[in-house]
């Protein structure tokens, strides 16, 4: 992300945030013309906080603040008008924990609360419900050549152009009072010398942004071999790999949950040549020795940290949400599933336990989970700290299997102004069972003891970190992505338990988050700008529809999927692109659209999926909505960890086989199907043209050969590729 400072030069960030809006520098004479307006209306609704009851951590943490905040409406902006004001927004997103911070620090000063409140109509922007506005500050970004940083500042008209936007960066939350500050003193300035100039140029760039938005669409530069291109694509993403730096080039610093993704689905897709498949294979194992035993698992607990430090997997961003968890859980299953590496499920199954315990809400929904950031040493250990908790004779084992250092282990790339001296970060490479025999123990009797020693420095921990209200409110996205990753973890485990989680956590679901053909990011009803389902979230919750009815074999869950699809199609397609936001909730007059991972999976990455697994079941989406959802961007051979998702969607599309399903077909052979890797093969019933035998199944291969199969194994030998060898 970007800050002012960084797009317009190394002057003062204030000094260069307003140089859009000066005619050539400095200020110029008073414009008595705006002093000749009619007089300021204030509405009531300006002289209070009207964020608390908004659903989402980011509302309920600034329920009480002494700002002003504002709901994301259109109501809002008739108010700015009817004040004169500029609207000065905060973008949030919840699983960026550093909001938190920020908006402490803005409150913690009288004057500049008074400032907000007298000069603005201050609004509050959860930009993981209103996800057009979390997309927009990416597109902000790029205009002023710099990565995506949230929470970012942002000045609007009344008529919602943007003005000047900072994006606040972590380096910056000491200093966020002078920031703004600087930034709304030039900010005030133009708006009161040169009103009229501000209007009609920010109105200008406005217009440029939305035609420049308005063209953007894959099927503008999309592929025109997709079958072949998508294989370039997956032998693209084997070479990002780095033997040597041991990391995945172009992934940042986020858990590769995609390209772990698209390794896995290739690596088990049969149709696809052997040699692509062998180096998926050998990649994803050598991804795979990296991360799992790395300090991105905690062993304490059993979560995945969603981020890291640096370049290596030894320092974690001590940042957590529900929903990336999730979604690693499910990749982490394929994985598995791939590459049969038991450590990939131990710590798949490690992170589920992890969010059933930690993110299960009251009332049976998943929260996406809110805590306030703490300094990385709080959750950092020297060796003195461990042997202070633990008895000598289990710290000298703990201290050995986590490759603890007195002088610390993290290396110097990671903390290279050696704030962290002497700390450590906890990974166990080891299993349990290999931890007891270096003890000369059995695992059976080694286990309460390495419980026992975690238990204690988890509640030492705690201490540090200082209890935190559990957020209980029910998160829809995380709900969802949940619901695939209990799907997911039946296919690697068999146990059917997780397939009645997926089923009943769908029908909960469904009954918490839809309203007739409304979806709604929480429980709570509130503005439809302000948590009303936008494209992505029909899209995720037609995948979990999909997921159950693969795993369950229950067709039933089809209804309400081909609602949904019904629904999307009708709210989020037109003629140039897909609408993120319905028009309904729109509150800017801007194209948004999402065809590129940036916070998450995209929306043109699932709709992909989603309407190749559709078609499969003879239940196609409409076709203008398909039209701009599946093609596959060019772009993805240079950079496929940007579109991992469309690389997998187009695999499904080009190289799955499909499983036709006979009426009488026994029950082996149903639970064969439902076992299959989550979105490695299509399936629908048998009709009578298909000439399925009534207790068989037949697989319709890519290029139309076709095969009956009558038994499990055979099935799954059928359907599953060999692993190539180490």
């Amino acid at each position: 992300m970007m800050t002012v400072t960084e797009r317009y030069g190394r002057g003062t960030a204030a000094a260069v945030c307003l140089a859009v809006l000066l005619l050539g520098g400095g200020c110029r004479k008073r414009d008595d013309s705006a002093n000749r307006q009619s007089p300021p209306v204030i509405a009531i609704e300006l002289a209070s906080n009207r964020v608390a009851g908004l659903p989402g951590p980011v509302y309920r943490h600034q329920a009480d603040s002494p700002v002003h905040w504002q709901p994301w409406e259109k109501a809002t902006f008739e108010r700015a008008r009817a004040a004169q004001r500029l609207v000065f927004a905060v973008i949030a997103l919840p699983q960026y924990g550093s909001y938190q911070t920020v908006l402490d620090q803005l409150e913690r000063s009288p004057a500049l609360v008074a400032t907000i409140n007298r000069d603005y109509v201050p609004v509050l922007v959860d930009g993981d419900s209103a996800r057009e506005i979390g997309l927009l500050t990416a597109d902000l970004a790029v205009e002023i050549k710099r990565p995506v940083q949230l929470p970012m500042f942002a000045w609007f008209t009344p008529d919602g152009n943007p003005v000047a936007w900072i994006p606040v960066s972590s380096t910056e939350t000491g200093k966020v009072a002078e920031l703004f500050d600087k930034s709304h003193s030039m900010v005030s300035e133009s708006w009161n010398h040169k009103r009229e100039y501000v209007i009609s140029n920010s109105e200008l760039d406005n217009a440029n942004r939305r035609e420049r938005m308005g063209k953007r669409r894959n099927l503008d530069i999309a592929s025109q071999d997709p079958a072949g291109d998508v294989v370039r694509s997956v032998r693209q993403m084997t070479s990002l790999y780095d033997p040597l730096s041991r990391s995945l080039d172009d992934a940042g610093g986020l858990f590769p949950t995609g390209g772990i993704e698209v390794l896995a689905h290739a690596a088990l897709c049969k149709t696809l040549p052997d040699e692509v498949r062998a180096r998926c294979v050998r990649t994803l194992r050598e991804l795979l020795i990296d991360l799992l035993p790395s300090p991105m698992f905690d062993p304490l607990d059993g979560g995945l940290f969603s981020s890291r430090r640096a370049s290596g997997w030894s320092l974690p961003v001590f940042e957590r949400d529900g929903n990336r968890q999730a979604l690693a859980v499910a990749a982490l299953c394929r994985a598995y599933q791939a590459t049969g590496e038991p450590k990939a499920l131990e710590r798949a199954l490690g992170v589920l336990a992890y969010l059933e315990r930690e993110h299960v809400t009251s009332d049976g929904l998943f929260a996406i989970g809110l805590r306030p950031p703490r300094p990385a040493r709080d959750w950092l250990w020297t060796v003195e700290d461990v042997r202070k908790i633990l008895p000598e004779e289990d710290a000298k084992w703990w201290i050995e299997v986590t490759g603890m250092r007195g002088l610390g282990n993290l290396p110097s790339e990671a903390d290279p102004k050696r704030d962290l001296f002497r700390c450590n970060s906890f990974g166990i490479g080891k299993s349990l069972a290999e931890i007891a025999a270096g003890l000369g123990l059995s695992a059976e009797a080694f286990a309460p003891r390495y419980e026992a020693a975690c238990k204690k420095l988890l509640a030492a921990r705690t201490v540090r970190l200082g209890n935190a209200p559990k957020d209980d409110e029910g998160h829809a996205v995380t709900t969802f992505r949940m619901v695939s990753a209990y799907a997911a973890a039946y296919t690697a485990t068999g146990n059917d338990a997780y397939r009645d989680k997926a089923a009943k956590l769908l029908k909960r679901a469904r009954e918490a988050f839809s309203n007739g053909p409304d979806l709604w990011n929480y429980q709570t009803r509130s503005q439809l700008s302000v948590s009303g389902g936008r494209a992505f979230l029909f899209s995720l919750a037609l995948q979990a529809c999909l997921d159950v009815a693969d795993v369950t074999g229950d067709p039933s869950w089809m209804t309400w999927g081909d609602d949904l699809a019904t629904t999307a199609a009708e709210r989020f397609a037109c003629d140039e692109f897909l609408k993120e936001c319905p028009d309904e909730a729109r509150v800017l007059d801007l194209p948004i659209t999402d065809l590129v991972m940036l916070f998450d999976e995209s929306t043109a990455g699932l709709i992909s999926s989603n309407e190749t697994r559709m078609a499969a079941r003879g239940r196609p989406l409409v076709e203008s909505f398909v039209t701009l959802a599946t093609p596959l961007p060019m772009v993805t051979l240079d950079r496929p960890v940007l579109h991992t998702d469309l690389i997998v969607a187009t695999l499904g599309r080009h190289y799955l086989p499909t499983a036709l399903v006979g009426k009488d077909a026994p029950a082996d052979l149903k639970t064969a199907l439902a076992r299959m890797p989550l979105r490695t093969v299509h399936r629908r019933p048998a009709d009578p043209k298909d000439e399925v035998p009534p207790a068989a199944l037949k697989i319709v291969w890519p290029d139309g050969q076709s095969e009956i199969v009558e038994n499990a194994e055979r099935f799954r030998d059928a359907l599953l590729p060999t692993r190539p060898n180490r």
